[in-house]
This record gives structure tokens, sequence and C-alpha cells, in this order.
């Protein structure tokens, strides 16, 4: 069997041991959109008349072709979690799996190439990351997508014009199509034309779309991640540290902060992370010697030390978080190939040393050195090879709790309370700093459960609150031309401290809790009439006698 077909075997092996694990976590897969997840399909189904400027509240950014993607997934297969998850995540991650690999073996061998493509595909990270609706798993495919176009033979024009139409899917392929164009330019400036259109479509699609969704800069969710502020000596701190991080990684750049996803054995034992961290860095050096004296591996190198340049000057602005988190999956399958290199070429070392019996003309003391290089060398690469192993191991995890309950996936449930409620007529008030767009998908697109027969709770019936606790819901409830004949407040579990306070205001204006049904890690939903307050004018407030 030659070379190339034992590869395309060994890639359909990776590719096929993906999807068995995803088939293992189905039940994961199946469950109900929760936090982030339920604001992504909101944008991308949001009426045309509204989508814009809806799109200008983003929690956070998205490209055009990931929303384009989930709507069309929506709109022919059905708003329901299985589907969204398996098309725009699910599928990738075979393809990922064998992608990295063929793209590991154009610099390494056999052994650390699929090393490398578990490590990244069989993370339970990337798993965790693509068993859900999010754009991580594409992104990653799309960077070696567009290192694959950038550096393949013939048509360079053709090749980068596609590498430029990728970025419409991937919102951080700019990244590296930035520092891939100054390349060509440096290389040579008389052909430096052919990025110019690729240049002027990930441009364009940055400028006009990504930075419509950029409300997200005020928000403080990534300021752990953000050069801003720091000064001169903070920010040097804050890049070292990242930089630790990113090769501390079980794949290296892998994210390590957020505690939602799954996190490999490593995490959480300084000394194994730093003895692998030590030996990914000096994989990652041994690779970048290796790949810096090929056209195509020295076109790897610039483009993910400009990409990671490129990020650290973004989170400079607040516009991209910089280090080991989870954005920057994109990168991943790139940083893990200049690792599989170092240690293809630490392991050719180790034989060629092994083969020469450590004789040669320096005498004992040459054979002495030779062996304590080949005792190190053997070392770095234990501790590469532990890499997969411990990125892999997160899938037992995934598959322990692949039956629990995450935070705010019970909102299309609560919605469907709602809507088996609700009555012309009725007050709805939702409140919670994080609820409203999860709230209109699960009330306007999702068709998850069983449906109640009652058409879905007009947008215009639904009042809401980013604070609870300061009277906001009696005041709307006063506010209304007519007086409801019944309030259904429904209060995100982040925001239950102010729940006391916002149903004292309710009760002082003539409404009073009847019931109240909880949805686990979600928020809870009160049904409230009118009633009698007794105050020392013996009247009821207006905002239930109007």
């Amino acid at each position: 069997m030659d070379n190339s077909r034992r590869d395309l075997w060994v890639a359909l092996l990776l590719a096929v041991t993906t999807i068995g694990v995803e088939i293992a976590l189905h039940a994961r897969i199946g469950r109900p959109l929760w936090y982030d997840e339920l604001w992504r399909p909101h944008f991308a189904g949001e009426p045309w008349s509204t989508f814009w400027s809806e799109l200008r509240a983003a929690n956070a950014p998205s490209s055009l072709g990931s929303i384009a993607l989930t709507r069309v997934t929506g709109d022919v297969l059905g708003w329901h979690a299985w589907a969204l998850r398996t098309v725009t995540a699910g599928i990738w991650l075979p393809v990922l799996a064998s992608a990295t690999f063929l793209s590991a073996r154009r610099f390494a061998g056999v052994v650390p190439a699929a090393g490398g493509a578990v490590a990244v595909a069989l993370s339970g990270t990337v798993v965790d990351s693509g068993t859900q609706l999010k754009p991580y798993v594409l992104e990653a495919v799309v960077s070696l997508a567009v290192f694959a176009l950038w550096t393949a033979p013939g048509a360079p024009l053709r090749n980068r014009t596609a590498a430029g139409i990728l970025t419409l899917v991937s919102l951080p392929a700019v990244f590296l199509l930035v520092p891939l164009a100054v390349g060509d330019l440096v290389r040579d400036r008389r052909t430096s034309w052919r990025a110019a259109p690729a240049l002027l479509l990930a441009g364009g699609h940055a400028l006009v779309f990504v930075a419509h969704q950029s409300s997200q800069r005020a928000s403080h969710f990534w300021d752990d991640q953000f050069l801003a502020g720091r000064g001169v000596f903070g920010g040097v701190r804050f890049t070292a540290d990242q930089a630790r991080a990113i090769l501390g990684g079980a794949p290296p750049g892998i994210d390590r902060y957020d505690p939602n996803l799954v996190h490999s054995l490593l995490e959480g034992h300084r000394i194994a992370t730093t003895l692998v961290g030590s030996a990914t860095a000096v994989a990652v050096l041994a690779g970048a010697r290796t790949l810096r004296r090929r056209a195509d591996g020295a076109t790897l190198l610039w483009s993910l030390v400009g990409a990671e340049l490129f990020q650290l000057a973004a989170s400079g602005g607040r516009y991209w978080p910089f280090g080991a988190c989870r954005p920057n999956l994109f990168l991943v399958p790139l940083l893990t190939i200049v690792a599989a290199a170092g240690a293809s070429e630490l392991a050719t070392a180790v034989r060629r040393r092994g083969g020469a019996g450590g004789v040669s003309s320096g005498g004992v003391s040459s054979r002495g050195g030779a062996g304590v290089i080949r005792a190190a060398s053997v070392l770095c690469l234990a501790g590469v090879a532990a890499t997969p192993v411990c990125a892999a191991a997160g899938i037992g995890t995934m598959w322990r709790e692949r039956h629990e309950v995450r935070p705010i996936e019970g909102m299309v449930h609560a919605t469907l309370a709602v809507r088996a409620e609700y009555r012309p007529g009725d007050a709805v008030v939702v409140g919670g700093r994080l609820a409203r767009a999860g709230w209109l998908y699960g009330m306007e697109l999702s068709g998850d459960g069983p449906q109640p027969p009652r058409a879905r709770v007009p947008r215009s019936a639904t009042t809401f609150l980013s604070a609870i606790g300061r009277g906001g819901a009696e005041r709307a409830v006063r506010a209304r031309h007519h007086p409801p004949r019944r309030v259904l407040l429904f209060v995100l579990a982040y925001d239950r401290r102010g729940t006391t306070a916002e149903l004292a205001a309710l009760r002082h204006g003539g409404w009073c809790k009847h019931g109240a049904r909880s949805f686990p890690l979600t928020g809870t939903l009160y049904e409230l009439d009118r009633c009698t307050i007794t105050g020392s004018a013996g009247s009821r407030s207006p905002s239930a006698d109007r």
C-alpha cells in the first residue's frame, strides 16, 4: 500500500472514530439548547424586516456564513436542537479529524500526525464544542482550508480568492488571512496583488457585518483576555502569561478557562501541566526549526505568528480575546501541526542517534553527551505523547455528564408553559439581563417540546426587563393602555435575588402571586392575579384598577 492510500485510510478511520463518539453522545446532542446556544438561532432567525437592527444587540459577533447556515438549517430541518447542533457543528468534527491529520502529514510522520489529529478533534474540549450550537469547530476547519488554499500549487489568484470567501464563514479567519497576504507582499511585491480580492472580501465582511455586532466590547465577560487597560508592564506580563497558557494546553492553544467546557486531565495539576507544557514548547521550537526550511512550512509559521500578534492588537481595543480561550480554537489545529512536526523531528533524531550507537570521534565524552540528548528527547516525546491521551480523556467526563441539566436549558420549556397559560389581554414580563434573546428564540422559533395548541405569544405583549428588583414589572403593567387580566412574570435564575423586591412592588400595585413554577438552572415563572391591597388610604393601585 502506497503512502497516500495509507494516509487516506488513516484519515477515514479518524473520521469514523469521531462519528462513533458523536453517536455515543447523542443524548447530549439532543438536549435543549442552553446559555449562548439560545442566542445564536434567535439572531439568525429574526424576520428580515428587523434582522439588521436586532443584530446590533447580539451578545457575541457571528460571521455572515455561520448565521446563514443556522438559518437555512432551521428553515429546512426545523428549529430543533439536534438539527442545529448537527449541521452547524457536529458534521464538522469528523472533517476536522481528517483534515488535521492530512495537513499534519505534509510535515510529520504518520504517528505524530495521527496523535495530533486525536489531540485536536477528539479532545474533550473540542468534542464538547462540536456537540453544541457554536461555530468553533467549523472555524477550525476553515483555518486548515485557508492554509491549504494559500499554499496549493497553481492558480494562486483563484485559490486566494476562495480563501477570502471562506472568511465569510469563519469570523476569525481574517486573523490568518492578513498575515498571509503580508507574507505575499514580503516575498514578491509584483505578484502580491493576487491577495487583493481575498483582503477586500475579508475586510469588507469585518468592517460592515462584524463591526455592526461589536456592542459586546462594553461587556466585562472577556476582561481577563483583553490587553486593554493594563499598561506597559501589565501588558508584557499578560502576554507572557497567555503564551504560557497556550503552550500548556493539551493540545496547545485549547481553551483553559471556560468553566462550562470539559477540559483535559492535566487541568488543575500544576506539575503535570508544567511538564507537558515544557515538552510541547520544545516540540514547537523543534517544529518551527524544521518548518522554516520549507516554503509551505515558513508560510504556516508566518501565519500563526501574525495571527497571534493580530489578536493581541485586537484585544488591546477590546475587539477580540487573546490567549487560550474558546474563540481561538481556530488556531489549535495549526499549532498542533507545528508540535507534531517537532515531535516527528525529535523521533527521527532519537532513532538516528540510537542507530549510530552513540559512537563518534569524540570518545567517551561525546558518547555521554549524545546519550543525555537522546534521553532528553525521549522524555520530551513522552510528554508530547501524553497530550492526545489527556485531551481525549475528557470524553469520559462528557459521557458521565451527558444527562446533566445545564444553565438556562429550560428556557424553551418556560416559553411553552407561558404559551399554555397565556390568554389575550394578559401581560407577560420577562426579567433578566441575559433573558431576551433566548426567550424570543423559544417563543418565536423553537420547535422542540410538545407544542401547545395555542399560538405563540406576540412580542408586542411581552415586556423585557434588564434588571429585576427595581419595580420595573409594576411600572410596565401600569403603563399598559388597558389593565391586564393577569400578569405572567418570568425571572431568569441569574437575577433571582431581586425577585422578592419585584414581587413586593407588584403586590403594592395590586397584583398578588397566585402560583409559581420553577425551571431548574433557568428561572421561575410567577402567575399574578388582581388583589385588593389595604393601604393607609384604603385604596387599590391604579395599575390594577385603571
